[in-house]
């Protein structure tokens, strides 16, 4: 997951908890609407830790800024949405600008009661509930699914009331940095109740047969939230997956500097897995605590294993970490958030102020 997702997901999950909405420009009897929404966000990466391959450059603060703006309606059963985004390149490989950049631009139809298709640029199948079970924002565990891509369709049905499923296919999909994936087929399954909720996913690509360092993958999550008591709610979530990465990379034409092209292959397949168990408790209607433990392990961090990345992580083939975080909500539509981390997480803080319409 980008960090761009995990502001989306939090976005969503503020609307769908406090009851914010989007402005409304038109509104009819028979459904048809126009409304426009947005986002403001001031904050960062407090102590941040360049070695753990998570930020562009070696700083003590990186600044995450966002904003983003778009437009979403219906008209005669057809939906349609365009986003547009403006927000820090501050990931691993970005450019650290602040850039502007198309977020979403799809049309969907609602084919029959409770079967709904879209295709364009939108968020893969599994994207939408990947981080269902983790109640903090931002430096928990990663799944790494395909996130927003262009050319893609996607299906959304509802079955008995609170079963809900997906499917999305993207053609040539890219990651964040721009490199190529191959397709990507992603599904979810899950049970959707007031008080509790489950939810599994699976994601496949094809890999990029020698143009970048990404072969085949196979993705498999898991995320649950369950209500113990009228202000307290517990999460869990969990990925495991295969991915083929390649082990060389010859150049090939190396005259320009901004555009060096290799060829990569002896694809080799390396097993990722996470977990974690998060919890939030509502001390009033404005203030919540948020609290996540979190374990993971890659196997290019395992010294014994032959596709080590040979770098002498402080953490070892496995790290674990606590996120801490206290969340004021002044209004429906605001937030104000501060989330202190313990153990080898990649920050020791993240702060940051939102406002949404």
């Amino acid at each position: 997951m980008t960090k761009r997702n995990a502001i989306a997901i939090a976005l969503s999950a503020l609307f769908a908890a406090s009851g914010a909405s989007a402005a409304t420009i038109y509104e009819h009897d028979n459904g048809d609407y126009l409304k426009l929404y947005g986002e403001v966000g001031v904050g960062g990466h407090i102590g941040a830790r360049y070695e753990y391959g998570e930020f562009h450059d070696d700083k003590e603060y990186i600044d995450d800024s966002f904003a983003t703006m778009g437009v979403k309606g219906i008209k005669d059963k057809i939906h349609f949405r365009l986003e547009l985004d403006y927000e820090r390149e501050n990931w691993k490989y970005g450019s650290g600008d602040m850039v502007l950049a198309i977020d979403k631009v799809f049309v969907g139809y609602d084919v029959m009661d409770n079967h709904y298709l879209e295709a364009g640029l939108t968020d893969t199948a599994f994207d939408d509930y990947d981080k269902w079970g983790d109640f903090t924002f931002d430096t928990t565990v990663e799944t790494g699914e395909a996130g927003d891509q262009d050319q893609t369709i996607k299906y959304e049905g509802r079955f008995f009331g609170n079963l809900k499923v997906g499917a999305s296919y993207t053609y040539y999909a890219k990651s964040s940095s721009g490199s190529e994936l191959g397709n990507v087929t992603s599904s979810y399954i899950g049970y959707f109740a007031d008080d509790y909720s489950a939810v599994i996913g699976y994601e496949r690509r094809t890999g990029s047969q020698g143009k970048s360092k990404y072969g085949k993958q196979q993705l498999a999550g898991f995320g649950a939230r369950y209500r113990a008591t009228e202000d307290l709610w517990i999460g869990v979530n969990g990925y495991f997956e295969k991915e083929d990465i390649a082990q060389e990379e010859t150049a090939v034409d190396l005259t320009d500097p901004n555009n060096k092209i290799y060829v990569y292959n002896d694809y080799q397949t390396l097993e990722n897995k996470g977990a974690l168990v998060s919890a939030k408790y509502a001390l009033t209607d404005i203030w919540e605590l948020t609290l996540s433990a979190n374990y993971e392990a890659y196997e290019k961090w395992d010294k014994d294993s032959k596709y080590w990345d040979t770098k002498d992580h402080d953490w070892g083939k496995e790290r674990t970490w606590q996120t801490f975080g206290v969340n004021y909500r002044p209004t429906r539509s605001s937030v104000v958030a501060l989330e202190f981390n313990a153990g080898e997480a990649a920050q020791r803080a993240y702060a940051y102020a939102r406002v949404y319409f």
